[in-house]
């Protein structure tokens, strides 16, 4: 086994743990819970070859499903995330991507949080249309979305940068 495999199985397990013992019990006005399981997706080695990427992306949004009760939700988000993430990862950071780690903390705040905001707010566009299904609401749906992502960013380049590794 490779080093990335582990790491990134750790990853998953511990970024699980987090979201579904800690974090889905923080519910502040009813609008905030930070989804820092999206650090999976956010934090992934970048591969040409997509498939196990997305399959390991459902699994997790599956998981976070089965604990959350929430009957798909985070599943279809993670996976939608995942989907389109090459496209942010080029589009931010350009076509000189390495098909290893990327690693977040050696590039500039401005273009890290740009894919991070981009990232999350996909996400939380798809998850809070899904969960309410309708257009009746949708100033609550926007504010909404726009509480959670802008804690859930804040939480995310948090756990980048405390838990990153110094080194260049």
């Amino acid at each position: 086994m490779n080093n990335i495999f582990i790491k990134n199985t750790v990853l998953f397990v511990v970024l699980l743990l987090l979201q579904v013992l800690i974090f889905n019990n923080i519910s502040y006005w009813g609008y905030v819970n930070p989804m820092v399981y999206l650090l999976f997706i956010i934090l992934s080695p970048y591969r040409e070859n997509r498939v196990p990427f997305l399959f390991a992306s459902f699994l997790l949004g599956l998981c976070v499903d089965i604990f959350s009760n929430t009957g798909g939700l985070h599943a279809a988000s993670s996976v939608f995330v995942a989907y389109f993430r090459s496209g942010i990862l080029t589009l931010v950071f350009g076509k000189n991507l390495d098909y290893q780690e990327i690693k977040l903390q050696q590039h500039p705040f401005t273009k890290v949080l740009v894919y991070v905001v981009l990232l999350v707010i996909l996400h939380h566009i798809l998850f809070y249309f899904l969960e309410i299904f309708n257009f009746n609401h949708l100033l609550t749906t926007f504010a909404r979305i726009g509480v959670a992502s802008f804690f859930t960013t804040v939480v995310c380049l948090l756990f980048i940068y405390i838990f990153s590794n110094t080194k260049k």
